[in-house]
């Protein structure tokens, strides 16, 4: 901006001047013709009186010698009685024209002009005065005005130069104070604020983002209280599920309830947890793909053999670090592989494969069953077939556009359903979450998803 700003005003500055500058050279130049052409003017009517009494050839003479035109030969006398006195330059043709019209005026010569003047002798004769003006007089005094109006021009696109560099810096350092801020607020430091300055226009936009910012605070304090207020409100009917547990008799059944009032309580306290904590402070987490896939291959696998299912699931490559939260891979691979079991027969194979590429890596799943009837509606929240609200899908869209990967269906080689879960890597030394401490309820997670 201050770049654009100084060249425009040397652009502007420079018109302006060349405008003035080219006009008042032109002026000085017409001035000092004027003034040498004035002085051979004066010239000749000192020598007129002269020549109107003169007789004698020798006085003309001394009185032409008397000057300093004459002295350097730049002056002389056309008598018709006495002929040319002095150091004549001009042509007779000339001289017998201005003697004819009585009419002063001047000719171009090399070297410069020639004036000539008549003068009215008794017995109604003309003479013709002749001074030679030269080049050197007619530009004397130019180059040096000319030099001086450059200067003047060049100090004065200067100036202006500077003072548009002065108020393009003032302008520049308003709006990247607004840059600043409004990146600190998009890496989630609400508390960051703009001193408006600069331009009004650009004040009253540092105002707007404060008030913007200010209204951000307020609006997510009021949903860090209302999910904090529900999550609260949700432990009344918990304690009463978890009495109602503890009251049955012992066994299985009894013991699958508090896991499942356990989990309740677990995922309310993350929510409280999470709805308190300030954005700025939230982790980027980071985890190691093929450990996930281990571990949700390990735990299906055992599913697939107790039902006799063909199951395949490679070694996944080691050292796939993705910028997604363990406990967010697994809820997507718990999606997919659960969805094989949920919609495919007890026979259908099932194979898992993953496949890293310079920048992402990508999970494959595939199965032997019925496959997706519109794999383009299945991508759509709520449009995915049979009895499935395609939130399923939904979760592993997200977290691939979250990580800049991609989430892809079609169909396998088998006949089956192909869903292709591609996450977008981070630097190898960037460190990864280590796998939490295996919960019951992430288990029995996999058991309750659906296709979509």
């Amino acid at each position: 901006m201050r770049r654009s700003y100084v060249l425009v005003a040397l652009a502007v500055t420079t018109l302006v001047a060349l405008a003035f500058v080219i006009p008042l050279a032109l002026l000085v130049h017409s001035a000092v013709q004027d003034r040498a052409m004035r002085e051979a003017e004066r010239q000749a009517l000192g020598l007129s009186a002269v020549v109107v009494v003169a007789t004698d050839r020798e006085l003309v003479l001394n009185s032409i010698m008397s000057t300093r035109a004459g002295q350097h030969g730049e002056l002389a006398a056309h008598l018709p009685t006495l002929g040319t006195v002095g150091v004549s330059r001009a042509g007779e043709g000339a001289v017998a024209q201005v003697r004819d019209r009585e009419t002063a005026g001047t000719i171009g010569i090399d070297g410069g002009r020639v004036y000539l003047r008549p003068v009215a002798l008794p017995q109604g004769l003309i003479a013709v005065i002749e001074v030679f003006v030269p080049g050197t007089s007619l530009r004397a005094g130019v180059g040096t005005a000319v030099l001086v109006l450059l200067v003047e021009a060049i100090v004065l696109v200067g100036l202006c130069m500077f003072l548009a560099d002065r108020l393009a810096a003032r302008v520049v350092r308003a709006t990247r104070d607004l840059a600043r801020t409004a990146t600190s607020l998009g890496a989630g430091q609400l508390h960051a604020r703009v001193r408006p300055s600069g331009p009004r226009e650009i004040e009253e936009v540092g105002s707007a983002l404060n008030l913007l910012a200010d209204r951000f605070l307020e609006l997510l304090a009021k949903e860090r209280a209302l999910a904090a207020n529900l999550s609260h409100r949700l432990r009344v009917p918990l304690t009463a599920l978890r009495l109602n547990a503890e009251g049955l008799p012992a066994g299985d059944d009894r013991d699958r309830q508090l896991r499942v009032v356990d989990r309740l309580e677990h995922e309310i306290s993350a929510v409280i947890n999470e709805a308190g904590r300030p954005l700025a402070a939230r982790p980027r987490l980071h985890c190691d793909l093929g450990a996930v896939v281990a571990d949700r291959t390990g735990f299906w696998g055992a599913l697939a053999e107790d039902q006799g299912r063909t199951w395949q699931a490679d070694p996944p490559p080691e050292g796939i670090t993705v910028p997604a939260a363990w406990s967010r891979v697994t809820e997507a691979l718990d999606v997919l592989l659960g969805n094989v079991f949920h919609h495919t027969g007890e026979d259908a194979a099932c194979r898992v494969t993953v496949t890293r590429s310079a920048d992402s890596a990508t999970v494959t799943v595939d199965d032997a069953g019925p496959g997706f009837a519109d794999p383009a509606a299945a991508l759509s929240r709520g449009t995915s077939g049979a009895d499935s609200t395609g939130l399923g899908l939904d979760i592993a869209q997200r977290l691939a556009a979250d990580t800049g990967g991609a989430f892809t269906v079609g169909r396998s080689e088998w006949g089956g359903a192909r869903v292709s879960l591609t996450l977008g890597v981070v630097s190898e030394d960037t460190p990864a979450e280590s796998a939490p401490r295996r919960r019951w309820w992430r288990n029995l997670g996999g058991a309750h998803a659906h296709r979509g």
